[in-house]
């Protein structure tokens, strides 16, 4: 549960840390916040825009968040591939992708969709961290864009089924990345989603409840539990369990109110580290006597152990979390909470 404790702004002096903002993720383990679209060591693919706003240096390799933006295209974005030593998330932030998943003779497929369709935005969280090494390597270029844009528009969509010869397709095993070549990707989807009989925005989606088996949860679809301990509602939509996630990360969404003015504001210090990037509404982190105002898509992240407090700045919030371990900031919602059917909080205060 939170604690009310603070870190000095002595803390921020002593360690070096001027700010919290930053650039581009630290290569050590500290506090901090980027806003979306910063540099963050921003590379390209073919067509797609890579950043990454938290690596694994910055999380002490538990995990790494990266952001894709690219206009659309029919190509397949990634050559097929499997995992052996990595979980690797994705989540639709904008516009709409399709992502197949296999295990043994079993295809599935969802086209994920958030909004338009002439462009996408993709967030993908990957444990445990220093996945980005692959990116590096196979980039096209690094790139450093004055306005900010999140992506180049003058850049002809084109497959970025980059590394298909031989020799590149062994030297992305070292990286975790293991060639399926034979893999067809189906493109018979109904309803969004191949086979015909799955469940996809138009019913419940639940988590396995053990790990070893890819699985999709449709914005709002999934499980939710809402929390009204800490002076506003939460709403707690978790995607990754400890059970699923391996007791190594969890991961999910939190929809928060405006925090009551009469209510103090919780403190927390979690076992592990946390990060958040805003969907929509404002978020305010606090760390000792250094504070952030996050909009959407920007992205804090606190080490574990170390004291902050979050609120709502907006009528309406939501977030993405990423916790490290077993014992985060979902879990401590989670102890408290009770099962809700919808993706909104009460129409009273909490």
């Amino acid at each position: 549960m939170p604690i009310r404790t603070c870190i000095s702004l002595a803390c921020f002096v002593a360690c070096g840390w001027a700010s919290l903002w930053v650039d581009q993720a630290p290569d050590y383990v500290r506090p901090y916040a980027i806003e979306h679209y910063a540099n963050a060591q921003a590379l390209t693919i073919g067509a797609q825009t890579y950043r990454f706003p938290i690596t694994g240096a910055a999380s002490g390799n538990k995990f790494s968040l990266l952001t894709t933006n690219a206009l659309a295209s029919g190509d397949l974005g990634v050559l097929p591939h499997i995992h052996e030593l990595h979980h690797e998330n994705f989540f639709c932030l904008k516009g709409r992708f399709q992502l197949w998943a296999h295990k043994g003779n079993a295809t599935d497929a969802r086209l994920l969709t958030a909004d338009r369709v002439t462009r996408y935005r993709m967030i993908g969280v990957i444990a445990p961290g220093k996945f980005e090494d692959l990116f590096f390597f196979l980039a096209t270029e690094n790139v450093t864009y004055a306005s900010k844009s999140p992506y180049s528009p003058t850049v002809v969509a084109e497959s970025t089924n980059t590394g298909s010869s031989a020799d590149i397709i062994t030297q992305l095993e070292s990286f975790d990345v293991h060639a399926q070549l034979n893999f067809t990707a189906t493109r018979d989807l109904i309803n969004g989603t191949s086979p015909s009989s799955a469940v996809w925005h138009d019913g419940p989606n639940t988590i396995p409840s053990q790990a070893g088996s890819p699985y999709f949860v449709a914005a709002n679809w999934g499980p939710k539990f809402i929390n009204n301990d800490t002076g506003s509602w939460q709403i707690v939509q978790p995607f990754v369990t400890p059970a699923t996630g391996e007791h190594n990360f969890t991961q999910g969404t939190i929809t928060l109110s405006r925090q009551d003015p009469n209510i103090s504001i919780p403190t927390w210090q979690l076992v592990d580290h946390t990060a958040v990037q805003v969907l929509e509404g404002s978020l305010t982190v606090n760390i000792g006597n250094e504070s952030a105002s996050l909009i959407s898509g920007d992205v804090a992240f606190v080490p574990g152990g170390t004291p902050f407090q979050y609120y709502s700045m907006a009528a309406f919030t939501k977030f993405l979390y990423v916790a490290a371990g077993d014992q985060g900031l979902d879990q401590e919602l989670l102890a408290t909470a009770q099962a809700w059917d919808f993706p909104v909080f009460p129409t009273y205060n909490a």
